[in-house]
């Protein structure tokens, strides 16, 4: 005999149904790649002071607030850019902020003294600068990744990052490379739970609150939180086997990057 829920559990019921989908949906987020483009050596053997972050540029604009070699970041790959919508640039600025807050504590961990500066804002004495452009930000469509899911609805972000080590005011490229991440291709609520759970509201907007609380404590501006998190997760992970190599940390701290294509990355030494 078929029975079914009191009333009275039934939000409890629907509440967990939205947990376990914001838990498959963070489990399911795809790491972040990396694909190296050009590693050089230091200018000097002496490890950096200090580490500093800018918020990555979003329009090639913004590449005018930064002089010298650092305006060269963005040019070749936003040549042909046109202006974006009000709101696209608006969550791309928010991606931005979350990315570089999400830098500072990651590099931190590696026991470097971080600091984030507005882009444009001159650097000396022996500092490394971690600067970038995003190649693309694609927000998606979350409820469509939640109910349909293989990839439905996909959110992207891309960047391009280069890390200058500054000298006596001159700023040196040390490292340039390309980070890819996506939202998850798992099969959404509308498959593994039939197309009647989407349809009466097991997968709803107030999942993607969730899945927000769910994430941690952390603070994010933008929706893309967890492609973020990824994003430097990664960028990090790659910096930390550069700054090995040159013995300005033990080899302890050393993570391991996920790389695009399998790649043997000969960082030159010190």
């Amino acid at each position: 005999m078929r029975t079914s829920l009191p009333i009275t559990t039934r939000p409890l019921f629907a509440a967990r149904i939205h947990y376990l989908l914001a838990a498959l949906l963070l489990a399911g987020c795809a790491s972040a790649t990396v694909t190296p483009e050009r590693v050089a050596a230091p200018v000097t053997v002496a490890r950096p002071a200090r580490i500093v972050v800018y918020d990555f540029a979003v329009t090639s604009a913004e590449v005018t607030l930064n002089q010298s070699v650092l305006a060269q970041t963005y040019r070749a790959v936003q040549a042909n850019e046109g202006s974006p919508p009000p709101g696209k640039l608006a969550t791309g600025h928010a991606v931005a902020k979350d990315l570089s807050n999400s830098l500072v504590p990651d590099l931190q961990r590696l026991g470097f003294t971080v600091e984030k500066l507005k882009r444009g804002t001159p650097v000396t004495g022996n500092a490394l600068i971690v600067d970038g452009a995003f190649l693309n930000v694609e927000e998606g469509n979350r409820l469509r990744r939640l109910a349909i899911g293989l990839g439905a609805g996909a959110s992207k972000l891309d960047t391009r990052v280069k890390v200058y080590q500054s000298s006596e005011g001159a700023p040196h490229r040390v490292l340039e490379f390309e980070t890819h991440v996506e939202s998850s291709k798992m099969p959404g609520a509308a498959i593994t739970m039939g197309a009647g759970a989407a349809a009466q509201g097991a997968v709803t907007a107030s999942s993607a609150a969730v899945a927000a609380g769910m994430a941690g404590a952390k603070a994010h501006l933008s929706s893309m939180g967890a492609l973020t998190d990824e994003t430097s997760a990664q960028i990090t992970a790659y910096l930390s086997q550069y700054f090995a190599k040159q013995g300005w940390i033990s080899s302890d701290k050393a993570q391991i990057p996920k790389f695009a294509t399998p790649v043997n990355p000969s960082f030159p030494d010190s």
